[in-house]
């Protein structure tokens, strides 16, 4: 009994009791099995090396969104007053399995889904996935902007499973104006989606920030503090209608994307009912896209209908400038990022790859 023991006694019984026949002690044991597996060495950025979870991978590059475009998004599609503050936005469940909404969504326009951010992700994506290749169409099957306030908890959930149509990338970058660490609001990577899943690696909304990953992985969104102002108030406002309140919300631009399994000129021959003329047609392009699961078939259809000039008939040279895909020969997408992204002055930094 330890009841008239004094508490250096007790210690002094536990530690003898910890120590086994032969002179070790099961705590010398465990950390000898803890070192032999190595020592995780966190780089001082998570943007400096590209990480893996269990064999998928995480890349966080920095600077890919210039802030001529992050300001021009926050603008248009947050940074709102009157009637437009509150319409569009609808609460969504992380997955089909949530139990409860988990925040606010607002599906964007298809020039959105097909514009700067997917240039930029066509272009990293090949050098972090093996089953992303320039010379394959990569798709956008939909993108929304989502709030999350700091009474929203999201679940463990993964985006998408990898099937025949393609190899499943998330992109998600942030549109906030400023983030301080201690505002919280991390994108979080776990080791699973059952509840003794361990946190693996946290990153920060910071502006401009790119994350690209596979869908596979187990994450979720952390919300932020009640004290977060990821935009400046104004400093002086006699706007007396509504407007977004931004205080305490997290803010993300999340893109769905697929890396095709196919050609664009599988798919042309795949879905051309008309072999000989080597063309499709409107319905035959409407059975495409809703094969990819584009979700705004009305604007692609307009996109690739530009790109036709109007002609009757996409041909493979369309499609290929609607998928912005890259032959051998053909010049890099884009050397520059920050130029593309309406930001000459911001340079992206390439990760180092780290198995």
């Amino acid at each position: 009994s330890t009841a008239s023991m004094s508490p250096a006694e007790i210690v002094e019984a536990r530690r003898r009791h910890l120590r086994p026949v032969g002179g070790n002690t099961v705590v010398d044991a465990v950390a000898r099995r803890l070192l032999a597996r190595g020592v995780d060495a966190h780089e001082p950025s998570v943007s400096s090396v590209v990480h893996s979870i269990r064999g998928k991978r995480v890349a966080v590059v920095d600077g890919a969104i210039g802030e001529r475009e992050r300001r021009r998004v926050a603008e248009r599609f947050i940074k709102l007053t009157g009637s437009s503050a509150q319409s569009g936005w609808h609460r969504e469940k992380a997955s089909d399995l949530s139990l409860d909404h988990n925040a606010m969504a607002k599906d964007m326009p298809y020039e959105e889904c097909d514009g700067a951010a997917l240039s930029v992700v066509r272009s990293l994506a090949p050098h972090f996935f093996e089953r992303c290749a320039p010379e394959l169409p990569v798709w956008v099957t939909r993108c929304s902007i989502y709030m999350q306030t700091f009474i929203d908890i999201d679940e463990a959930h993964e985006d998408r499973s990898h099937d025949s149509k393609g190899f499943s990338v998330t992109a998600i970058w942030y549109p906030n104006e400023r983030w301080h660490a201690h505002w919280g609001g991390e994108t979080v990577f776990l080791s699973g989606s059952s509840a003794d899943a361990e946190l693996l690696l946290p990153v920060l909304p910071k502006p401009g920030r790119l994350l690209l990953f596979d869908s596979e992985i187990s994450h979720m969104a952390k919300p932020a503090a009640a004290i977060a102002e990821p935009f400046r108030p104004a400093a002086v406002s006699h706007v007396s209608l509504p407007s977004t309140r931004t205080t305490g919300n997290r803010y993300s631009f999340v893109l769905r994307t697929l890396c095709s399994t196919k050609s664009v000129d599988d798919l042309l021959h795949e879905f051309d009912t008309s072999p000989r003329d080597s063309k499709l047609s409107r319905s035959e392009a409407t059975a495409l896209f809703r094969y990819l699961e584009i979700d705004r078939v009305d604007g692609a259809l307009q996109r690739l209908t530009r790109i036709a000039s109007g002609s009757r008939g996409a041909t493979v040279d369309d499609l290929k400038r609607f998928f912005d895909v890259r032959d051998a020969g053909d010049a890099p997408r884009d050397p520059s990022f920050g130029a593309a992204m309406g930001n000459d002055t911001t340079p992206i930094a390439m990760n180092k790859v780290r198995a």
